[in-house]
């Protein structure tokens, strides 16, 4: 008597392959959706840190670091077609090295480190690239319903601020009630975090 071998068929195959897709699919975009929570709770973290340090440090000096802009975090890259390490976005950059002084001085408040936020890029409907977080101080004269206030700008891959109070901006102006983000990028939030300045 003969065994005849048996095989699978193209049909089975073909089927397996397309399971296998399919579950392969599903893994990258789950896992695309973890990096980016990820990130944005980074970002909110270092966010939360720099919020009460700056808090802290006006209590004990009436006066925040600096009357100019800063960015928040040292480790910035440079932005596409640019030489020189900066936050903010693309066609008005801070530099990194430049808020240094004050940057440094809210070390004491935050144990010696400056946390950093996500630096992974997130852009508006035109391409303009956004990252990190940065400092605006008394000099940018910024108000909410006419009373004098600083700012923390930060981008986060997320629908919501997670750090706030946040709102919806006018520079320099800006009104109540808070918002659940300042305003919409194409694939993420940017974050007007004002701080009271009287």
């Amino acid at each position: 008597m003969s065994v005849k071998a048996r095989g699978f068929t193209i049909v089975e195959l073909l089927i397996v392959i397309v399971v296998i897709g399919i579950l392969a699919a599903i893994t990258i975009v789950a896992y695309s959706g973890f990096q980016d929570r990820a990130e944005a709770s980074k970002t909110a973290t270092a966010m939360q840190a720099y919020k009460k340090a700056l808090i802290m440090y006006k209590l004990d000096n009436s006066i925040y670091p600096s009357a100019g802009a800063f960015c928040l975090g040292d480790q910035y890259g440079a932005f596409t077609g640019q030489s020189i390490a900066s936050c903010r976005y693309s066609t008005s950059t801070i530099a990194a090295a430049g808020g240094a002084p004050a940057r440094d001085l809210l070390k004491p408040y935050m144990n010696g480190s400056l946390p950093m936020p996500s630096i992974k890029f997130i852009h508006d409907s035109t391409g303009r690239e956004y990252v990190g977080g940065h400092f605006y101080g008394s000099g940018y004269n910024y108000k909410l319903d006419g009373k004098a206030v600083v700012t923390i700008e930060y981008y986060v891959k997320s629908d919501t601020c997670s750090v706030g109070p946040v709102y919806a901006p006018t520079p320099p102006n800006f009104v109540s009630p808070p918002v659940n983000r300042s305003e919409a990028l194409a694939d993420g939030s940017r974050c007007f975090l004002l701080l009271a300045d009287d």
